[in-house]
C-alpha cells in the first residue's frame, strides 16, 4: 500500500493524540553590528544555542565603523543594531524613530601609540595628528573631546589635526608615521598590545571616571522603533537571549580563547587581555537610575560644548525604553 497520500493526516492526527505541535519557525532579525566588541554577544547568542532557544535567527550585517552603522540605522534597513547612545540621541532628536532598549558596554577604548613613542598622556596631543576610529558624532569623539577639553587644556577638534577612519586605516596610518595616536576599540586595541610594539597613553573612559565618579555607557541595543513597537514579543525575547549572552560571557572564562580567535588574536596572552578587558565593562544594569546617570553625562557634555553642538539641550522623550527588558 502507498502511505504517501495520506501521510500528512496521519501526522495531523499524532500531533492531536500526543500534543506534538511543529517547531515554530525562529523570527529572522536584520541586526547590524561594528567589527569588534559588538560582535562578541551576538556570537555568543549564536554558536551556544542561546538565539535558538529564544526563537530568534540572526541575519548578521557587519560593518566597519561607526558612521556605517548609523547610515544603515537612517535608513530604516535593520531590526536592532548597537549604537553610542548619545548618538543615537542626536539621530532621534534629528527625526530618526531610533530607541535604546537594553545596554552593552562602557568605555574600553584606548589611546594608542607606537612603544618608542615620545607621547606619554592624552595631554600631549595637543597639536599633534590624532587618528579617531568614530565619526565627529560618534560617542567615543564626544567623551575624548570633553576629558580633553576639562582635565588637558585643548579641544582636539580645534588643537590637533583630527583624521576620522576606521581602525585598520588608522592603524596602518600610525605605523607609517602618519598619525602620533589613535583612539581605537577592541579586538584591534589587544592585536597591537600583544605585540609588544604599541601601547596605550590612556583610556578615556577609566580616566574620565576616576576624574568624575560617573560611570557612562557606551554601547547599548538599539531598535527601528516602529519596526520595535510593532514586534514587542520579538524584541523582549531578542533582549532576554542578549541579556543571556551578556552573562554569559561575563561569568564564563573559558568562552574567551574562542572569542579571541574569531576575532584574530593570536595568542593566549592575548585572549587573556581581551578577556580582562572587556568582561568587566560588559553591562547588564536596565533601570531608571542607570538610565539618570546616563542624562547626567550628557548634560555635562552639553555645559561644556553648548548649542554649538549637536548634543541635544534635552535628551528626546523615547531616546531611552525599559518595556523590552527582561524583568
Amino acid at each position: 500500500m502507498d502511505w504517501r497520500p495520506i501521510l500528512p493526516r496521519l501526522v495531523a492526527l499524532l500531533v492531536c493524540l500526543v500534543g506534538i505541535a511543529p517547531a515554530a519557525a525562529a523570527d529572522k532579525l536584520k541586526v547590524v553590528a561594528l567589527e569588534g566588541i559588538q560582535l562578541f554577544p551576538v556570537q555568543i547568542m549564536q554558536t551556544k544555542g542561546i538565539a535558538a532557544k529564544h526563537g530568534i535567527e540572526i541575519d548578521l550585517q557587519r560593518v566597519a565603523s561607526p558612521t556605517a552603522s548609523y547610515t544603515v540605522m537612517q535608513t530604516g534597513d535593520f531590526h536592532i543594531g548597537f549604537g553610542g547612545w548619545l548618538s543615537i540621541a542626536v539621530l532621534r532628536d534629528k527625526g530618526f524613530k531610533l530607541s535604546n532598549v537594553y545596554s552593552m558596554v562602557g568605555y574600553t577604548v584606548e589611546t594608542m601609540v607606537k612603544a618608542d613613542s615620545p607621547l606619554k598622556s592624552i595631554a600631549e596631543l595637543k597639536g599633534k595628528r590624532i587618528g579617531l576610529f568614530g565619526g565627529a558624532n560618534a560617542a567615543t569623539t564626544w567623551l575624548f573631546r570633553v576629558l580633553a577639553v576639562k582635565f588637558f587644556g585643548f579641544d582636539p577638534t580645534k588643537d590637533a589635526k583630527v583624521h576620522f577612519g576606521a581602525p585598520p586605516l588608522l592603524i596602518g596610518m600610525l605605523d607609517r608615521g602618519e598619525l602620533d595616536g589613535v583612539l581605537i576599540l577592541d579586538p584591534f586595541i589587544t592585536q597591537l598590545l600583544e605585540t609588544g610594539k604599541y601601547r596605550s597613553i590612556g583610556n578615556p573612559g577609566n580616566i574620565w571616571r576616576d576624574k568624575t565618579g560617573q560611570q557612562p555607557m557606551l554601547v547599548s541595543v538599539t531598535v527601528n522603533e516602529p519596526w520595535a513597537r510593532a514586534n514587542p514579543e520579538v524584541v523582549k525575547r531578542f533582549v532576554a537571549a542578549y541579556k543571556e549572552a551578556l552573562v554569559y560571557l561575563k561569568t564564563r572564562p573559558e568562552a574567551w580563547p574562542e572569542i579571541a580567535k574569531a576575532m584574530r588574536v593570536k595568542t593566549e596572552k592575548g585572549a587573556k587581555l581581551l578577556h580582562e578587558r572587556t568582561s568587566e565593562a560588559l553591562i547588564t544594569r536596565w533601570d531608571k537610575k542607570f538610565i539618570d546617570e546616563q542624562y547626567a553625562y550628557a548634560a555635562e557634555l552639553y555645559k561644556v560644548f553648548g548649542p554649538q553642538s549637536e548634543i541635544p539641550a534635552k535628551i528626546p522623550e523615547g531616546t531611552f525604553d525599559m518595556s523590552y527588558a527582561p524583568r
